[in-house]
Protein backbone atom coordinates (compact mmCIF):
# COMPACT_ATOMS: atom_id res chain seq x y z
CA UNK A 1 0.00 0.00 0.00
CA UNK A 2 1.35 3.03 -1.03
CA UNK A 3 0.42 4.83 2.19
CA UNK A 4 3.19 2.79 3.85
CA UNK A 5 6.16 3.32 1.44
CA UNK A 6 7.58 6.20 2.97
CA UNK A 7 7.62 3.91 6.79
CA UNK A 8 8.91 1.18 4.58
CA UNK A 9 11.49 2.94 2.81
CA UNK A 10 12.86 4.43 6.46
CA UNK A 11 15.86 2.76 7.11
CA UNK A 12 16.48 -0.06 9.79
CA UNK A 13 13.45 -0.66 12.68
CA UNK A 14 14.33 1.91 14.71
CA UNK A 15 13.94 4.59 11.48
CA UNK A 16 10.54 2.77 9.91
CA UNK A 17 9.27 3.40 13.87
CA UNK A 18 10.66 6.99 14.10
CA UNK A 19 8.90 7.77 10.60
CA UNK A 20 5.68 6.02 11.36
CA UNK A 21 5.31 7.89 14.82
CA UNK A 22 6.02 11.21 13.12
CA UNK A 23 2.57 10.75 10.99
CA UNK A 24 0.90 9.26 14.35
CA UNK A 25 1.97 12.85 15.41
CA UNK A 26 0.57 14.56 12.25
CA UNK A 27 -2.70 13.32 13.30
CA UNK A 28 -2.57 14.73 16.27
CA UNK A 29 -1.72 17.89 14.70
CA UNK A 30 -3.38 17.57 11.70
CA UNK A 31 -0.49 19.11 9.60
CA UNK A 32 -0.70 16.94 6.68
CA UNK A 33 -3.34 18.34 4.48
CA UNK A 34 -3.47 19.18 0.97
CA UNK A 35 -5.90 22.41 0.89
CA UNK A 36 -4.68 24.43 -1.89
CA UNK A 37 -6.14 23.49 -5.49
CA UNK A 38 -2.93 24.10 -7.21
CA UNK A 39 -1.36 20.44 -5.99
CA UNK A 40 0.25 18.07 -7.90
CA UNK A 41 -1.17 14.74 -8.56
CA UNK A 42 1.54 13.25 -6.77
CA UNK A 43 1.16 15.39 -3.42
CA UNK A 44 -2.61 14.74 -3.52
CA UNK A 45 -2.15 10.93 -3.75
CA UNK A 46 0.26 11.37 -1.27
CA UNK A 47 -1.71 13.15 1.60
CA UNK A 48 -4.94 11.24 0.84
CA UNK A 49 -2.90 7.67 1.76
CA UNK A 50 -1.29 9.66 4.35
CA UNK A 51 -4.49 10.58 6.00
CA UNK A 52 -5.73 7.13 5.10
CA UNK A 53 -3.16 5.12 7.09
CA UNK A 54 -3.10 7.96 9.96
CA UNK A 55 -6.26 7.81 10.46
CA UNK A 56 -6.68 4.13 10.26
CA UNK A 57 -3.73 4.17 12.93
CA UNK A 58 -5.78 6.16 14.93
CA UNK A 59 -8.62 4.09 14.51
CA UNK A 60 -7.23 0.50 15.29
CA UNK A 61 -8.12 -1.84 18.09
CA UNK A 62 -5.84 -2.09 21.24
CA UNK A 63 -5.57 -5.62 22.96
CA UNK A 64 -6.07 -5.60 26.99
CA UNK A 65 -3.92 -8.06 28.86
CA UNK A 66 -6.20 -8.14 32.21
CA UNK A 67 -3.83 -8.42 35.31
CA UNK A 68 -6.00 -10.33 37.96
CA UNK A 69 -3.54 -9.39 40.28
CA UNK A 70 -3.18 -6.05 39.43
CA UNK A 71 -4.81 -3.27 42.07
CA UNK A 72 -7.30 -0.73 40.41
CA UNK A 73 -6.06 1.96 38.95
CA UNK A 74 -6.76 5.31 37.31
CA UNK A 75 -5.29 5.19 33.49
CA UNK A 76 -4.57 8.14 32.14
CA UNK A 77 -4.27 8.21 27.99
CA UNK A 78 -3.04 11.06 26.51
CA UNK A 79 -0.86 11.75 22.98
CA UNK A 80 2.62 12.08 24.63
CA UNK A 81 4.21 13.28 27.41
CA UNK A 82 6.70 15.80 26.71
CA UNK A 83 7.80 18.61 28.99
CA UNK A 84 8.05 21.53 25.98
CA UNK A 85 4.19 20.86 25.19
CA UNK A 86 3.04 21.37 28.98
CA UNK A 87 0.03 24.21 28.43
CA UNK A 88 -3.05 24.78 30.44
CA UNK A 89 -5.27 21.40 28.92
CA UNK A 90 -2.33 19.64 30.95
CA UNK A 91 -2.02 21.89 33.45
CA UNK A 92 -5.91 21.13 33.99
CA UNK A 93 -5.25 17.61 33.54
CA UNK A 94 -2.22 17.22 35.89
CA UNK A 95 -4.46 18.85 38.68
CA UNK A 96 -7.07 16.38 38.14
CA UNK A 97 -4.62 13.40 38.55
CA UNK A 98 -3.02 15.09 41.35
CA UNK A 99 -6.48 15.21 43.13
CA UNK A 100 -7.31 11.33 42.29
CA UNK A 101 -4.06 10.26 44.11
CA UNK A 102 -4.97 12.69 47.20
CA UNK A 103 -7.85 10.40 47.30
CA UNK A 104 -5.63 7.40 47.91
CA UNK A 105 -5.83 6.24 44.41
CA UNK A 106 -3.31 4.56 42.09
CA UNK A 107 -2.66 6.40 39.18
CA UNK A 108 -1.23 5.49 35.60
CA UNK A 109 -0.02 7.49 32.39
CA UNK A 110 -0.54 5.38 29.27
CA UNK A 111 1.39 7.76 26.29
CA UNK A 112 0.26 7.21 22.50
CA UNK A 113 3.55 8.46 21.13
CA UNK A 114 6.75 6.66 21.55
CA UNK A 115 8.65 8.74 24.48
CA UNK A 116 11.87 8.63 26.69
CA UNK A 117 12.41 6.07 29.32
CA UNK A 118 11.25 6.80 33.16
CA UNK A 119 13.90 8.12 33.84
CA UNK A 120 14.58 10.31 31.17
CA UNK A 121 10.70 11.76 31.42
CA UNK A 122 11.67 12.59 34.96
CA UNK A 123 14.89 14.29 34.61
CA UNK A 124 12.85 16.06 31.59
CA UNK A 125 9.81 17.24 34.10
CA UNK A 126 12.51 18.71 37.30
CA UNK A 127 11.57 21.94 36.57
CA UNK A 128 7.83 21.63 36.77
CA UNK A 129 6.81 20.75 39.78
CA UNK A 130 3.27 19.15 39.45
CA UNK A 131 4.17 17.42 36.24
CA UNK A 132 7.31 15.72 37.94
CA UNK A 133 4.97 14.71 41.27
CA UNK A 134 2.41 13.34 39.25
CA UNK A 135 4.82 11.19 36.89
CA UNK A 136 6.60 9.68 40.35
CA UNK A 137 3.56 8.69 41.47
CA UNK A 138 2.17 7.33 38.66
CA UNK A 139 2.52 3.58 36.90
CA UNK A 140 3.86 4.65 32.85
CA UNK A 141 2.93 2.91 29.69
CA UNK A 142 3.17 3.97 26.34
CA UNK A 143 1.53 2.27 23.33
CA UNK A 144 3.32 3.81 20.37
CA UNK A 145 3.38 1.15 17.32
CA UNK A 146 1.91 -1.74 20.16
CA UNK A 147 -1.36 -2.70 20.03
CA UNK A 148 -1.51 -4.02 23.44
CA UNK A 149 -1.49 -2.60 27.40
CA UNK A 150 -1.78 -4.20 30.51
CA UNK A 151 -4.60 -3.12 32.66
CA UNK A 152 -7.18 -4.71 35.86
CA UNK A 153 -10.70 -5.18 35.17
CA UNK A 154 -11.33 -2.81 37.55
CA UNK A 155 -9.79 0.17 36.05
CA UNK A 156 -10.70 3.39 34.92
CA UNK A 157 -9.44 5.01 32.05
CA UNK A 158 -9.51 9.10 30.76
CA UNK A 159 -8.83 10.06 27.75
CA UNK A 160 -7.06 13.45 27.38
CA UNK A 161 -8.05 14.51 23.30
CA UNK A 162 -10.64 12.74 21.04
CA UNK A 163 -7.18 10.35 19.71
CA UNK A 164 -6.84 9.02 22.68
CA UNK A 165 -10.40 8.97 22.96
CA UNK A 166 -10.93 6.50 20.36
CA UNK A 167 -7.81 4.42 21.46
CA UNK A 168 -9.57 4.40 24.91
CA UNK A 169 -13.07 3.28 23.23
CA UNK A 170 -11.47 0.04 22.04
CA UNK A 171 -9.78 -0.56 25.63
CA UNK A 172 -13.03 -0.17 27.49
CA UNK A 173 -14.56 -3.61 26.28
CA UNK A 174 -12.17 -5.39 28.33
CA UNK A 175 -13.25 -3.66 31.81
CA UNK A 176 -15.74 -4.35 34.36
CA UNK A 177 -17.14 -1.24 33.46
CA UNK A 178 -16.74 -1.55 29.71
CA UNK A 179 -16.69 2.61 29.66
CA UNK A 180 -14.46 6.07 29.51
CA UNK A 181 -14.33 8.87 30.67
CA UNK A 182 -13.28 11.76 27.96
CA UNK A 183 -11.52 15.04 30.24
CA UNK A 184 -12.47 17.23 27.29
CA UNK A 185 -11.81 20.91 27.60
CA UNK A 186 -12.79 21.95 24.47
CA UNK A 187 -15.15 21.16 21.10
CA UNK A 188 -12.00 19.77 19.37
CA UNK A 189 -14.01 20.10 15.85
CA UNK A 190 -13.55 23.58 15.67
CA UNK A 191 -9.60 22.73 15.18
CA UNK A 192 -10.55 21.44 11.40
CA UNK A 193 -12.21 22.02 8.21
CA UNK A 194 -15.09 20.23 7.36
CA UNK A 195 -12.66 17.19 6.69
CA UNK A 196 -12.32 13.48 7.76
CA UNK A 197 -10.34 14.76 11.01
CA UNK A 198 -13.47 16.35 11.94
CA UNK A 199 -15.56 13.50 11.28
CA UNK A 200 -13.77 10.91 13.45
CA UNK A 201 -13.43 13.68 15.82
CA UNK A 202 -17.23 13.96 16.26
CA UNK A 203 -17.49 10.25 15.79
CA UNK A 204 -16.24 9.85 19.13
CA UNK A 205 -19.45 11.15 20.84
CA UNK A 206 -21.33 8.44 18.80
CA UNK A 207 -19.71 5.63 19.34
CA UNK A 208 -20.08 2.48 21.59
CA UNK A 209 -19.35 3.34 24.35
CA UNK A 210 -20.43 7.13 24.15
CA UNK A 211 -17.49 9.14 26.31
CA UNK A 212 -18.70 10.16 29.68
CA UNK A 213 -17.21 13.56 30.18
CA UNK A 214 -15.36 15.34 32.33
CA UNK A 215 -16.23 18.39 31.15
CA UNK A 216 -14.37 21.80 32.04
CA UNK A 217 -17.32 24.42 32.37
CA UNK A 218 -20.47 24.53 32.54
CA UNK A 219 -20.00 26.72 29.46
CA UNK A 220 -18.73 24.19 27.33
CA UNK A 221 -21.21 21.37 29.08
CA UNK A 222 -23.91 23.82 27.64
CA UNK A 223 -22.19 23.82 24.05
CA UNK A 224 -22.23 20.13 23.21
CA UNK A 225 -25.67 19.97 24.84
CA UNK A 226 -26.88 22.64 22.15
CA UNK A 227 -25.32 20.63 19.38
CA UNK A 228 -26.14 17.70 20.19
CA UNK A 229 -23.69 16.22 21.68
CA UNK A 230 -25.02 15.09 24.94
CA UNK A 231 -28.66 14.52 26.09
CA UNK A 232 -29.90 14.06 29.38
CA UNK A 233 -29.12 10.31 29.41
CA UNK A 234 -25.02 11.62 29.54
CA UNK A 235 -23.02 11.16 32.45
CA UNK A 236 -21.26 14.47 32.50
CA UNK A 237 -19.37 15.48 35.34
CA UNK A 238 -18.62 19.54 35.29
CA UNK A 239 -15.47 21.54 36.91
CA UNK A 240 -14.59 24.93 36.85
CA UNK A 241 -10.93 26.10 36.88
CA UNK A 242 -8.95 26.86 39.64
CA UNK A 243 -8.08 30.29 40.49
CA UNK A 244 -6.45 31.52 43.52
CA UNK A 245 -7.63 34.84 45.27
CA UNK A 246 -4.15 37.49 45.53
CA UNK A 247 -4.59 40.47 47.34
CA UNK A 248 -4.98 43.94 45.07
CA UNK A 249 -2.64 46.53 45.01
CA UNK A 250 -3.82 49.28 47.54
CA UNK A 251 -6.28 51.67 46.47
CA UNK A 252 -3.55 54.40 46.22
CA UNK A 253 -1.63 52.28 44.35
CA UNK A 254 -3.90 51.69 41.53
CA UNK A 255 -5.00 55.46 41.88
CA UNK A 256 -1.57 56.61 41.80
CA UNK A 257 0.27 54.01 38.87
CA UNK A 258 0.94 56.56 36.07
CA UNK A 259 1.90 55.22 33.32
CA UNK A 260 -0.91 53.07 33.06
CA UNK A 261 -0.55 49.51 31.52
CA UNK A 262 -2.33 47.39 28.79
CA UNK A 263 -1.92 43.85 28.31
CA UNK A 264 -3.53 41.47 26.01
CA UNK A 265 -3.28 37.76 25.44
CA UNK A 266 -1.39 36.96 22.29
CA UNK A 267 -0.33 33.66 20.97
CA UNK A 268 0.45 33.60 17.27
CA UNK A 269 1.14 29.77 17.21
CA UNK A 270 -0.69 27.62 14.82
CA UNK A 271 -2.23 25.59 17.68
CA UNK A 272 -3.65 28.75 19.48
CA UNK A 273 -5.15 30.53 16.78
CA UNK A 274 -8.67 30.37 18.06
CA UNK A 275 -7.09 32.69 20.55
CA UNK A 276 -6.99 35.59 17.40
CA UNK A 277 -3.84 37.10 17.23
CA UNK A 278 -4.24 38.94 14.51
CA UNK A 279 -7.33 40.42 15.22
CA UNK A 280 -6.30 41.65 19.01
CA UNK A 281 -3.64 43.41 16.95
CA UNK A 282 -6.04 44.83 14.51
CA UNK A 283 -8.15 46.36 17.34
CA UNK A 284 -5.70 47.84 19.28
CA UNK A 285 -4.19 49.62 16.15
CA UNK A 286 -7.93 50.84 15.48
CA UNK A 287 -8.44 51.78 19.04
CA UNK A 288 -4.70 53.75 18.97
CA UNK A 289 -5.98 55.73 15.40
CA UNK A 290 -9.44 56.00 17.75
CA UNK A 291 -7.63 57.89 20.35
CA UNK A 292 -8.30 55.37 22.87
CA UNK A 293 -4.82 55.84 24.72
CA UNK A 294 -4.58 59.84 24.56
CA UNK A 295 -5.74 61.21 27.76
CA UNK A 296 -3.01 59.65 29.98
CA UNK A 297 0.03 57.65 29.28
CA UNK A 298 -0.19 54.05 28.80
CA UNK A 299 2.87 50.99 28.17
CA UNK A 300 1.80 48.35 26.59
CA UNK A 301 2.82 44.15 27.20
CA UNK A 302 1.94 40.74 25.53
CA UNK A 303 1.60 37.89 27.44
CA UNK A 304 1.68 33.89 26.34
CA UNK A 305 4.25 33.70 23.80
CA UNK A 306 7.66 35.41 23.23
CA UNK A 307 7.82 34.10 18.98
CA UNK A 308 7.09 38.05 18.41
CA UNK A 309 10.42 38.88 19.99
CA UNK A 310 11.19 40.83 23.06
CA UNK A 311 9.54 43.92 21.53
CA UNK A 312 7.46 44.98 18.29
CA UNK A 313 5.99 48.11 16.80
CA UNK A 314 2.03 47.99 16.51
CA UNK A 315 0.85 51.37 14.73
CA UNK A 316 3.83 53.39 16.49
CA UNK A 317 2.97 51.33 19.99
CA UNK A 318 5.90 49.82 21.44
CA UNK A 319 4.94 46.65 22.40
CA UNK A 320 7.16 44.27 24.95
CA UNK A 321 6.41 40.70 25.02
CA UNK A 322 6.69 39.24 28.53
CA UNK A 323 8.22 35.88 29.37
CA UNK A 324 6.85 32.66 30.42
CA UNK A 325 6.92 32.25 34.43
CA UNK A 326 5.35 29.83 36.90
CA UNK A 327 1.36 30.23 38.14
CA UNK A 328 2.13 32.35 41.11
CA UNK A 329 4.78 34.71 39.72
CA UNK A 330 2.27 35.33 36.98
CA UNK A 331 -0.73 35.77 38.79
CA UNK A 332 1.45 38.55 41.10
CA UNK A 333 2.01 40.35 37.60
CA UNK A 334 -1.18 40.56 36.54
CA UNK A 335 -1.71 42.79 39.74
CA UNK A 336 0.57 45.47 37.77
CA UNK A 337 -1.95 45.53 35.22
CA UNK A 338 -4.87 48.29 34.18
CA UNK A 339 -6.79 47.01 31.24
CA UNK A 340 -6.53 43.58 29.54
CA UNK A 341 -7.36 42.07 26.46
CA UNK A 342 -8.02 38.45 25.87
CA UNK A 343 -10.16 37.14 23.02
CA UNK A 344 -11.80 33.37 22.61
CA UNK A 345 -13.12 32.41 19.09
CA UNK A 346 -14.33 28.59 20.48
CA UNK A 347 -17.02 27.62 22.82
CA UNK A 348 -14.59 27.04 25.72
CA UNK A 349 -14.59 30.58 27.70
CA UNK A 350 -10.80 30.68 28.32
CA UNK A 351 -9.16 30.86 31.61
CA UNK A 352 -7.11 34.01 31.72
CA UNK A 353 -9.56 36.88 30.85
CA UNK A 354 -11.23 35.66 34.30
CA UNK A 355 -7.66 35.77 36.10
CA UNK A 356 -7.24 39.26 34.61
CA UNK A 357 -10.60 40.19 36.15
CA UNK A 358 -9.38 38.58 39.12
CA UNK A 359 -6.83 41.03 39.26
CA UNK A 360 -8.51 44.04 39.19
CA UNK A 361 -8.40 44.84 35.31
CA UNK A 362 -10.80 46.06 32.86
CA UNK A 363 -10.71 43.17 31.05
CA UNK A 364 -11.73 42.89 27.20
CA UNK A 365 -13.51 40.02 25.38
CA UNK A 366 -15.29 39.29 22.15
CA UNK A 367 -18.96 38.26 22.84
CA UNK A 368 -20.67 35.12 21.14
CA UNK A 369 -23.78 33.23 20.84
CA UNK A 370 -22.56 31.45 23.86
CA UNK A 371 -20.80 33.90 26.15
CA UNK A 372 -23.08 37.40 25.43
CA UNK A 373 -22.92 40.77 26.52
CA UNK A 374 -25.10 40.02 29.67
CA UNK A 375 -23.30 37.20 30.37
CA UNK A 376 -20.02 38.18 31.12
CA UNK A 377 -21.59 41.63 33.15
CA UNK A 378 -23.50 39.28 34.87
CA UNK A 379 -19.94 37.30 36.00
CA UNK A 380 -18.15 40.10 37.16
CA UNK A 381 -18.58 44.33 36.20
CA UNK A 382 -14.63 44.51 35.33
CA UNK A 383 -15.58 42.86 31.87
CA UNK A 384 -15.70 45.38 28.89
CA UNK A 385 -17.29 43.08 26.57
CA UNK A 386 -16.96 43.87 22.41
CA UNK A 387 -18.95 43.23 19.70
CA UNK A 388 -17.35 40.58 17.53
CA UNK A 389 -16.03 42.99 15.24
CA UNK A 390 -12.76 45.14 14.75
CA UNK A 391 -14.59 48.46 15.28
CA UNK A 392 -16.26 46.30 18.01
CA UNK A 393 -13.74 45.43 19.62
CA UNK A 394 -11.94 48.92 19.30
CA UNK A 395 -15.10 50.37 20.92
CA UNK A 396 -15.38 48.01 24.16
CA UNK A 397 -11.13 48.88 24.48
CA UNK A 398 -11.93 53.01 24.52
CA UNK A 399 -14.40 52.00 27.12
CA UNK A 400 -12.09 50.49 29.16
CA UNK A 401 -9.28 52.67 29.24
CA UNK A 402 -11.91 55.38 29.97
CA UNK A 403 -12.83 53.45 33.77
CA UNK A 404 -9.11 52.68 35.33
CA UNK A 405 -9.95 55.59 37.13
CA UNK A 406 -12.51 54.00 39.09
CA UNK A 407 -10.81 52.16 41.63
CA UNK A 408 -13.25 51.38 43.93
CA UNK A 409 -15.58 49.32 41.04
CA UNK A 410 -12.13 47.62 39.88
CA UNK A 411 -11.72 46.38 43.37
CA UNK A 412 -15.19 45.75 43.94
CA UNK A 413 -15.72 43.59 40.89
CA UNK A 414 -12.20 41.74 41.11
CA UNK A 415 -14.42 38.07 41.54
CA UNK A 416 -15.89 35.48 39.27
CA UNK A 417 -17.72 32.24 40.14
CA UNK A 418 -14.50 30.24 40.24
CA UNK A 419 -13.49 27.97 43.02
CA UNK A 420 -10.12 29.31 44.87
CA UNK A 421 -8.18 26.34 44.57
CA UNK A 422 -8.55 22.78 41.97
CA UNK A 423 -9.76 20.83 45.45
CA UNK A 424 -12.50 22.28 45.43
CA UNK A 425 -12.86 22.35 41.63
CA UNK A 426 -12.56 18.37 41.65
CA UNK A 427 -14.36 17.65 44.98
CA UNK A 428 -17.85 16.66 43.93
CA UNK A 429 -16.40 14.53 40.72
CA UNK A 430 -16.21 11.45 42.22
CA UNK A 431 -19.89 11.02 43.31
CA UNK A 432 -21.40 12.05 39.42
CA UNK A 433 -18.85 10.07 37.95
CA UNK A 434 -20.41 6.95 39.39
CA UNK A 435 -17.13 4.85 39.24
CA UNK A 436 -16.35 1.98 41.25
CA UNK A 437 -13.17 3.16 42.38
CA UNK A 438 -14.01 6.10 44.15
CA UNK A 439 -16.56 3.89 46.42
CA UNK A 440 -19.60 5.15 44.64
Amino acid sequence: MRGFGVVWMAPGLRGKISTFGQLVLAAIRSRYRVNSGGASDQEVLANTWADYNILRFVKRNINVRIDRNASPRVWFIVPELNSSVIFGGYIALFQFIRYVQTLGIETGIIALKQSSSREQLLKDFESNPLAHEILVKSKLQKIGLSNSVRLSARDMLVSYNWTASLIAASMARFLDDAAYYYFVQEDERIFYPNDSYRFLCESVFNGNPRPRLICNSAKLREHFRNHGLINDTSVVGVFEHGIPNFDLPSRDNLTSRSPRKFVFYGRPEDHAKRNLMTIALLAIAKAKRDGAFNAEPWEFYMLGSQRMGETFSLDGLKIHSLPNQGYNDYRRMLLGFDVGLCLMYSPHPSVPPFEMVRSGMITVVNTSSDRTDDWYRGVSANFEPGNPTIEGLAGAIARATARVGDIEGRVAAASTYHPRDWAESFDHLPQSLGHAIFGT
